[in-house]
């Protein structure tokens, strides 16, 4: 009983942690943001918050981490739906888009990941970790594409992924920013152009 009491009172702590970490990186950013900030916002103290975590890079990296398994989550019940595999991949594709645009912090958290926190910043294991879930993600896209065409090679797979990838980024900070009425679009129409595209390619 006791060590139950003590489990649950460790992931209500963790909790505590994490949403007053989402509150305070979504209003100060990951690089103004501190330790004592979040401890306050959470109403624990400081050495609360580091018995769980080594710093604020721990916590962003457990945000991060339990974003990307939410995300491969979603895109995987949604492309599931679908046996046509175009169709398959049109839908994750979609998804991914989808997800993303609803939990705007989540994309804004995984940005930081790639341009506001500097290589090796979070360890190698976490950034290991990292690349893998974002990777599991991006295998469901994959995947579709290979059923596409069952001919086309590993190298090639990759690389339709990674262009679909880069589509998809550039559609959601083109969301994010309102820059897509600028150019008389919107985020979604852009990424049906590079989605088509790449179906387009791969009936070649």
């Amino acid at each position: 009983m006791g060590r139950y009491k003590s489990e649950k009172f460790y992931e209500l702590k963790k909790e505590m942690i994490m949403e007053a970490a989402t509150e305070i990186f979504s209003s100060q950013g990951l690089e103004k943001a501190s330790i004592r900030a979040i401890a306050a916002k959470a109403n624990i103290s400081t050495g609360a918050v580091y018995t769980l975590f080594s710093g604020k890079e721990a916590i962003y990296a457990e945000l991060l981490g339990a974003s990307l398994q939410k995300l491969h989550t979603y895109v995987t019940k949604k492309s599931r739906t679908e046996s046509n595999p175009e169709e398959r991949l049109r839908t994750a594709v979609t998804a991914f888009f989808q997800y993303y645009d609803k939990h705007r912090f989540e994309f804004e958290l995984g940005m930081y990941s790639f341009s506001g926190l500097k290589r090796g910043t979070l360890g190698q294991e976490s950034d290991r970790e990292l690349n893998a879930a974002l990777n599991r993600v991006l295998d469901v896209i994959a995947m579709a594409i290979g059923d596409i065409r069952e001919s086309m090679s590993p190298e090639r797979v990759q690389r339709e992924r990674n262009s679909i990838f880069t589509a998809l980024v550039g559609a959601l900070m083109l969301g994010q920013t309102g820059r897509a009425v600028s150019i008389g679009s919107t985020p979604e129409k852009l990424l049906q152009i590079q989605l088509d595209d790449l179906l387009e390619r791969l009936s070649e």
